[in-house]
């Protein structure tokens, strides 16, 4: 029977996890302060992209009684609930929901920094609003 080959002596080249360990501190120092400054441009980056952000809320509004004038509702909400970066629809469309009772559906365009559903909590239990809107829902959201 032929004797086994001699395993080969393996290299100490070969480095998988690119280990170096020829490199001075000084070269280590400078690579680390290069990682650093990527990173700390990643992010800035990043965090810049996202404040530019923005979502697109369908709300529905639905109001306490049937004889309340929902199109100056609408208005109101447009001009007296104004935040930066909080926009309102133009219009709004008036959909029956039942016995003669109407409910807004509207739309509106908010920045990643506000939350719709404080806006929504605040005109629901807050005063002006919280005796002219019995429920405010968001439909659907989307970015842009």
């Amino acid at each position: 029977a032929p004797a086994p080959a001699p395993a080969a002596e393996e290299e100490d080249d070969d480095d998988f996890w690119g280990e170096d360990d020829d490199q001075t501190p000084e070269e280590k120092a400078a690579a680390a302060k290069e990682l650093e400054e990527a990173k700390a441009k990643a992010m800035a980056k990043l965090a810049k992209k996202e404040a530019n952000q923005r979502s697109l809320c369908n709300l529905e509004i639905k109001p306490w009684e049937a004889e309340q004038d929902l199109n100056a509702l609408f208005k109101s909400i447009q001009t007296n609930v104004v935040k930066d970066g909080l926009k309102w629809s133009e219009n709004c469309k008036l959909v029956d929901v039942a016995f003669g009772v109407k409910k807004i559906i509207c739309t509106a365009v908010i920045n990643q920094n506000l939350s719709m559903d404080a806006i929504i909590e605040e005109l629901t239990e807050e005063e002006p609003y919280m005796n002219e809107i019995q429920s405010m829902t968001m439909t659907s959201m989307s970015l842009l």
